[in-house]
């Protein structure tokens, strides 16, 4: 009986010991996103002169050189449609949609033919900060409405700047990055899209 004490013992003392081991190892340090990315919307903005921006439905009408209130609101920031980047911005189109962009007509110049398109009016977040957070410039360089009428499909977009806000979990050391991201984006092309 004496043997079969001492290994319960034995065998309680190192569970004990397993026990202490295991709860004593500090969690691994986790880098924690702390970016306030609440949505604000962009209320006003600003079409290039010499273009306008017709809705495909009918619904608004943006006019070159004028000041506009923003007649929808996009929302790339979400899930699902902040998954691309400069490399494939152009075939990106049709899944922003998806996102609250409309089909749009583009009149440019005095040619009477539009081209087709899709405008998407991206909210800022609170961590955005700059012009291009606080209102919309769009504009097209004369190349890419030449590349549109060619047949092809042209994409013109601005950023705006935001900044990425993380703390380490152990240390609680702040952790910064200034990022970019679409504040609108628009794709042209001569036929519907």
């Amino acid at each position: 009986m004496k043997i079969w004490a001492k290994t319960m013992t034995s065998v309680g003392a190192l569970a004990v010991m397993l026990l202490l081991a295991m709860g004593s190892e500090d969690p691994p340090a986790r880098l924690m996103d702390q970016t306030n990315k609440s949505k604000v919307p962009i209320q006003y903005g600003v079409v290039q002169e010499g273009m306008r921006i017709v809705a495909e439905d009918g619904s608004f009408e943006l006019k070159g050189g004028q000041r506009f209130t923003s007649p929808f609101q996009s929302d790339l920031w979400g899930y699902g449609c902040n998954n691309f980047s400069n490399k494939d911005v152009l075939t990106k189109a049709n899944d922003v949609l998806l996102c609250g962009a409309k089909k749009v007509k583009v009149y440019y110049g005095n040619n009477p033919e539009p081209l087709y398109g899709v405008l998407a009016l991206n909210q800022a977040i609170q961590a955005a900060h700059g012009p291009a957070s606080r209102s919309y410039m769009i504009k097209i360089a004369e190349d890419k409405i030449q590349h549109a009428r060619a047949g092809n499909t042209s994409v013109s977009f601005e950023y705006m700047n935001w900044t990425e806000s993380k703390r380490w979990s152990h240390t609680y050391r702040q952790q910064t990055n200034e990022k970019t991201w679409y504040s609108w984006i628009l794709w042209v092309s001569a036929y519907p899209m």
